[in-house]
């Protein structure tokens, strides 16, 4: 459209053409889609899948489930850490008016990582990165004198190499970065050292998704135990092992399918530290699964 067009539409009462229309509430609905501190919202989905077989065998009703977040990213963030499991069907995100943010289809595109400006975790650091080398000319000078040419520039080096950093680490995965955690806080932490930032906002979206994963992938403390949920699976161990020279770690599911897949003969998983345990049990449940 030209100027002159936009400029009738606002000066004048009359009707804006039907294509427009669409096109606007088109770029609003994705606009709500990739503003990751938009909230609160509530995340929806049955606990087991919607579709009934009128020709197999009758299983109990699905149950709705609501989960409701602070914003976007976080629920966006708990999709991702939920997808794939037996008990996570039929997802949708909602405003608090009742109002769609994303559908089934979309959710499917944010778990496979096929739209790439959602605000994900994988995305937020990338953005970041990009964000900090188009302004690493632009940082904070201190002392009594002026930096000088050579000084700047390896100011700027030292900027970008942040910026490496934060893309090496969104280049590991979904897993690989939420395990690189304590890195991400590191480079932040370094990008004010060197008298910048990050933006506020993506910095914010980043530790957001952080904390719904490591709610969501952490051990939970049931009784004696640690548990970690992990593809439908959970993962125990004893929070106070006995003095021993291994610890073992079990694997059980509570859905049926799940636990039918499971070898006793192999366990317990005995390892010399829990967290070799853990990586061998998490080995054990990619191989059935």
């Amino acid at each position: 459209m030209t100027r002159t067009t936009i400029q009738n539409w606002e000066a004048t009462p009359g009707v804006v053409p039907p294509a427009a229309n669409m096109a606007a509430f088109v770029l609003d609905a994705r606009l709500k889609q990739e503003s990751p501190l938009r909230g609160p919202v509530t995340l929806i989905y049955a606990d087991s899948p919607m579709f009934v077989d009128p020709y197999g065998p009758r299983h109990r009703p699905a149950m709705m489930q609501q989960e409701a977040y602070p914003s976007n990213v976080m629920a966006l963030a708990r999709v991702q850490a939920l997808w794939g499991r037996d008990d996570f069907c039929n997802p949708f995100i909602i405003e608090k008016d009742g109002s769609p943010i994303w559908n089934a289809v979309e959710l499917g595109r944010i778990a496979n990582g096929t739209d790439t400006d959602a605000p994900v975790l994988i995305n937020l650091l990338r953005k970041a990165a990009q964000s900090i080398r188009e302004n690493a000319h632009i940082f904070v000078r201190s002392g009594a004198r002026a930096m000088t040419p050579d000084e700047t520039k390896q100011r700027q080096g030292a900027i970008d190499a942040q910026a490496d950093a934060l893309d090496e680490i969104a280049n590991a995965g979904l897993v690989g970065a939420v395990e690189r955690y304590v890195q991400i806080e590191a480079v932040f932490k370094r990008l004010l050292d060197l008298g910048t930032r990050a933006p506020d906002d993506l910095v914010s979206s980043v530790y957001h998704a952080l904390e719904i994963f490591r709610q969501t992938w952490g051990p939970r403390i049931e009784g004696p135990n640690f548990v970690l949920d992990y593809k439908g699976y959970q993962i125990s161990w004893l929070r106070t092992p006995i003095m021993s020279a291994s610890i073992s770690v079990d694997v059980t599911a509570e859905t049926a399918s799940l636990f039918a897949r499971i070898d006793r003969r192999n366990f317990p998983i005995t390892a010399r530290t829990a967290e070799i345990g853990v990586q061998k049990a998490k080995a054990y449940i990619d191989s059935i699964a």
